[in-house]
């Protein structure tokens, strides 16, 4: 499931919005779903370090929103294309999703990967469990 359409972003943008990103000469809909796709792309990394992908609930209203916003950064590569509002909107959104998989915001609609829960414990692949809670040892036991 993609995270955004071209209607979604012309629904947050206006539907002349992709005309001043995408030249003449290229075809819209696809230059708009190679863009969506690839912002999914940088998405997931972010994503994956803390919930289960795929994704199968409807797509959050911020995930959808990342991907526009990074989708229309992608579509204006060039200078004369590029205005500062794109390039913020798209910043603004990488930084969230480094706050995601950090644990410093959540996306309460995503399931969480088991032992991502932020507990101090990190689950292996094999079921092992490991904690960086530190040991301490006094007159030659473990406390």
């Amino acid at each position: 499931m993609a995270y955004a359409t071209r209607a979604d972003i012309e629904t947050l943008y206006g539907p002349n919005h992709l005309l001043t990103l995408v030249p003449a000469d290229v075809d819209v809909d696809a230059a708009v779903a190679i863009a969506i796709e690839s912002a999914q792309a940088m998405i997931d990394p972010y994503l994956r370090k803390r919930y289960v992908l795929p994704i199968t609930v409807p797509t959050p209203a911020i995930l959808k929103q990342c991907a526009v916003d990074i989708a229309c950064w992608q579509l204006a590569p060039a200078a004369d294309r590029m205005s500062e509002e794109i390039e913020k909107r798209a910043k603004l959104r990488i930084l969230f999703l480094q706050d995601v998989a950090k644990g410093n915001a959540d996306i309460v609609e995503l399931t969480p990967v088991p032992g991502s829960d932020g507990g101090g414990g990190i689950v292996s692949g094999g079921g092992a469990a490991f904690s960086a809670e530190p040991r301490r040892w006094r007159s030659g036991e473990l406390e």
